[in-house]
C-alpha cells in the first residue's frame, strides 16, 4: 500500500517532517509514504496545480490519500473517487497546531482500515465487478449504487459489502452462449472482458498508471459490449446518442465503437 498525505501547509509540513525525524513509523511497515505539502493556508481551496501534483502521486500508485480535515477534501473525493481511498482526517486542532503522535495515529487507522478493505473488498484481477462502469451499467434493485456502498470507510461495514459483491456475482454474472462467464446489466448489455487490450486512452499512451478501487488497470483495457440477443442498442458517444450493435467501454465509461 502506498498512502499519500496531501494538503499540509508548508510550514506545518516542515515541522511535522522534523518532529517525525523524516516521518518515521508514519506507516506500518512494508507500507510506503509520502507526504506532499501546499503553498497556501489551511482555509484556503486547492490549486489547480495542487490536485494536479496529487494526480500525479496516484500515477505512481500513491492511491490511498488522507487529507487534513479542514482543506478542500470534497474536490479531491469527486476526481478519485472509485479509483482511489480518501481518507479525511479528522484533526480536531488547527492544523497548524497539531502534533506528530496525533497525526501519526490518523495514518495507522487509515493504514488498518485499508488493509482490511483491501484484502475483502478492492478488485484482484480484472473479472472483478467493481471495474464495472457505473456510467454504464444498469443494475437490478439489489445492486443499485454498489460501488458507493463498497466505497467504505469502516471496518464494520466490510462484511456488508462482501455480501453485496456475492449478489452482484450472482445477479450479473452469466454464461454466454460459448458457456463463458460475463456480465450482463439489468437491460441484457453483456460486458466481455478484451483481453486484446488494444484501446488504448490518452494517459495509456502517456504512460500514466491507472487505477481503480486502487486496483491498476491494465493499459487499454476495455469490455465488449452487445445486446445479448444480438440487437442493435442506443448508447451515448461523445455526448451523442448513437445506435450500435458493438461498443467498447472502459470501466471510467468512456464509449467508443467496437
Amino acid at each position: 500500500m502506498k498512502l499519500h498525505l496531501f494538503g499540509l501547509p508548508i510550514s506545518t509540513h516542515r515541522r511535522l517532517l522534523a518532529e517525525s525525524d523524516g516521518w518515521t513509523d508514519a506507516v506500518p511497515t512494508p507500507h510506503q509514504f509520502r507526504s506532499t505539502p501546499i503553498s497556501t493556508n489551511e482555509q484556503k481551496l486547492f490549486t489547480e496545480g495542487e490536485l494536479k501534483d496529487l494526480r500525479d502521486r496516484v500515477g505512481e500508485g500513491f492511491t490511498h490519500i488522507v487529507i487534513p480535515a479542514s482543506r478542500d477534501w470534497k474536490a479531491v473525493q469527486s476526481r478519485f473517487q472509485f479509483d482511489c481511498r480518501v481518507h479525511l482526517a479528522r484533526l480536531w486542532e488547527p492544523i497548524r497546531d497539531i502534533t506528530w503522535e496525533l497525526l501519526k495515529e490518523r495514518l495507522h487507522a487509515a493504514t488498518r482500515l485499508d488493509e482490511a478493505w483491501l484484502g475483502k473488498i478492492s478488485p484482484t484481477d480484472l473479472r472483478h465487478p467493481l471495474l464495472l462502469p457505473p456510467l454504464i451499467f444498469s443494475t437490478t434493485r439489489n445492486t443499485q449504487c454498489y460501488w458507493h456502498r463498497c466505497d467504505i470507510y469502516s471496518e464494520e461495514q466490510i462484511p456488508e459489502a462482501e455480501e453485496l459483491l456475492s449478489v452482484v456475482d450472482k445477479e450479473h454474472r452469466r454464461p454466454d452462449g460459448n458457456g463463458i462467464r460475463s456480465w450482463i446489466d439489468a437491460r441484457k448489455w453483456r460486458y466481455k472482458v478484451d483481453l486484446s487490450k488494444h484501446g488504448l486512452s490518452a494517459s495509456d499512451r502517456a504512460k500514466t498508471k491507472s487505477f481503480r478501487f486502487c486496483y491498476e488497470v491494465p493499459p487499454g483495457f476495455h469490455y465488449d459490449v452487445t445486446d445479448d440477443a444480438g440487437r442493435s442498442f442506443i448508447i451515448q458517444i461523445d455526448g451523442k446518442a448513437e445506435k450500435v450493435a458493438h461498443c467498447n467501454v472502459t470501466p471510467w465509461g468512456d464509449v467508443r465503437r467496437g
